[in-house]
């Protein structure tokens, strides 16, 4: 009986264990956050799998209204119209991030944002799709060039902050508005002013669980340690701020 026992316990300790996918989908500024989180993430759960799709906001809400197999979703913006895809008892803010205008390395130093008047292209995200574009618009607004820039036809716009960024550093624009987070990944830009949160208004990363997903435990574990003391000091390094 004893060599039975053995046996099976014998060939359960040598059944693979099946890996288990969780998909969060996540602002392309949270990137070198996501990805320092995902190896101690999986570490404390064996045999699970973190696939990170990183996007902008917009495109990442309606990825979900279309269904998206998607466990965790981590927005750079409001989420107030996506709450019937979210399970309730999960919304957390877990970061905000500031407003700077950036330029390329060595280009002339621009003083105040009424000075983008004078610029030949400046680079911001969409407002129409893009969280950082309405924050962007939001401040160009406060300060009463918006439309001039848009008459002018000096506007730039990208699908989101990261594109926003390769255009200043690759001199493609005199100027650009990204989170500070995005700037301070590039040596090929300078920041030449950090935009108040009074103009832009406040910028919060909020964070829940899709409520169709079908491992809503480990997807709550995930936010957890975003949210916990582990994440915050990966997402301080990086320059966010706690929410």
């Amino acid at each position: 009986m004893r060599w039975i026992i053995r046996l099976v316990l014998g060939v359960i300790l040598f059944i693979p264990v099946r890996a288990e996918d969780l998909t969060v989908s996540a602002a392309i500024s949270l990137k070198e956050v996501l990805e320092n989180l995902v190896s101690p993430f999986e570490q404390a759960n064996p045999g699970t799998k973190v696939r990170l799709n990183l996007g902008a906001s917009g495109a990442l809400a309606q990825q979900i209204r279309q269904g998206a197999p998607v466990d965790v979703l981590i927005s750079a913006g409001p989420m107030d119209d996506l709450k019937e895809f979210l399970r309730a008892d999960t919304l957390r803010p877990v970061a905000q991030n500031r407003l700077v205008l950036i330029i390329p390395t060595g280009k002339p130093w621009i003083k105040k944002l009424q000075d983008l008047s004078q610029v030949q292209r400046l680079a911001i995200g969409n407002p129409q799709t893009v969280p950082v574009g309405v924050y962007a618009r939001q401040a160009l607004l406060k300060v009463g060039i918006w439309d001039q820039l848009q008459n002018d036809q000096k506007l730039v716009l990208a699908d989101n902050t990261r594109q926003v960024l390769s255009y200043v550093a690759g001199g493609n624009v005199d100027a650009g508005i990204v989170y500070v987070t995005d700037a301070r990944t590039s040596n090929q830009v300078m920041i030449t002013l950090a935009i108040p949160t009074v103009m832009s208004g406040a910028i919060i990363y909020p964070a829940g669980v899709i409520k169709d997903s079908p491992r809503p435990e480990l997807a709550r574990r995930f936010l957890d340690l975003l949210s916990g003391a582990t994440g915050q000091k990966i997402l301080q390094k990086q320059g966010f701020l706690l929410p």
